[in-house]
């Protein structure tokens, strides 16, 4: 499946990434290949998401998806363009790069390896180039103005994530 590339409906980022928000795939598509989390690329279920809502791409600029026995960090929107968050403060959302982690994590614990993945490929790598400092990665629930999120899911430990930011610094 081919999502139809569609940047005039996308809205170009026009200030500097400050902060790191991570997700779970679960919060915005309705597919239940989207929703749940296994061995299987997962990534179409998501863009038949986009379709059926008619946005102009994946409303996140990356996806961490477990293909096969290992997790795949995969670009699904130019951070050049912005995600859209009407429950994010438009002052966040502008200067925000969105990480999804494929899955349901209020019903699933995640993997070390995950972990590993997205400090490893994603945020360090983001926090070397645009000076981020750690305490600028926020879940979701941390920045939404909707209270009872729990995006990117219950289980999604922040002091895990932290070691691995830590642990996979990039001097």
């Amino acid at each position: 499946m081919k999502i139809p590339l569609r940047p005039s409906l996308l809205k170009v980022r026009r200030q500097s990434v400050k902060w790191i928000i991570l997700h779970h795939t679960s919060e915005m598509y309705d597919e239940p290949g989207a929703r749940i989390d296994n061995a299987k690329y997962q990534l179409k279920y998501l863009f038949n998401g986009v379709l059926e809502k008619k946005q102009g791409d994946v409303n996140y600029h990356y996806v961490i998806d477990k293909i096969k026995d290992d997790y795949i960090a995969t670009v699904t929107r130019p951070f050049v363009y912005l995600c859209e968050w009407d429950d994010i403060d438009v002052n966040i959302n502008n200067r925000a790069i969105h990480v999804a982690l494929m899955g349901n994590y209020d019903f699933t614990v995640p993997e070390k390896r995950m972990y590993e993945i997205l400090a490893f490929r994603l945020l360090n790598p983001f926090m070397k180039m645009y000076h981020i400092a750690p305490n600028r990665i926020k879940m979701h629930y941390e920045v939404s103005s909707n209270k009872d999120l729990t995006c990117p899911g219950d289980f999604i430990d922040r002091a895990i994530v932290e070691s691995m930011v830590r642990r996979f610094v990039i001097k």
